[in-house]
């Protein structure tokens, strides 16, 4: 059993409070350290996927921090480097044939077999690191509640 002196209850729930207000200030900044994170890991060619990333805050409050990180029109894209493509047909969308250019040499095609891509897996990398951060954070502050009220 847990014997408790009212006298300190008002000053344990105002220590409480601060380390509730600390941890939220603490999230969000695990928020803008993982947004800039994932910016680095997300390959560049350029550079217009790794800066698509942004922080949506859909709730910031004592209660606590719900946030996520996303590649903001660049999904598919992500999608693709994240997990890879499998070997596919590429054909003309808007003209009769393709166009590129391999050393120099223009290529024309009416259609190219595309060897696929291996999977980067950075997201899931990230969000791994993520996760294990916001377990610390919670992780201390469970430690510094019980420090008050124990």
């Amino acid at each position: 059993m847990i014997q408790v002196d009212a006298s300190t209850l008002s000053e344990k729930a105002k220590r409480t409070w601060i380390l509730i207000d600390n941890t939220v200030f603490q999230a969000v900044a695990l928020a803008d350290y993982f947004l800039t994170v994932i910016k680095a890991r997300t390959p560049k060619r350029t550079g217009a996927t790794a800066q698509s990333w942004t922080i949506h805050f859909h709730k910031k409050d004592r209660d606590g921090v719900i946030w996520e990180i996303s590649p903001d029109g660049k999904e598919k894209e992500v999608t693709f480097l994240e997990f890879g493509t499998k070997p596919h047909v590429i054909m003309p969308v808007e003209k009769e044939v393709l166009r590129f250019e391999v050393d120099g040499e223009v290529i024309y095609a009416k259609k190219v077999m595309h060897p696929g891509t291996k999977p980067l897996g950075f997201v899931r990398l990230t969000q791994d690191d993520l996760d294990k951060s916001a377990k610390e954070i919670a992780d201390r502050l469970i430690s510094s509640i019980r420090s008050v009220w124990l």
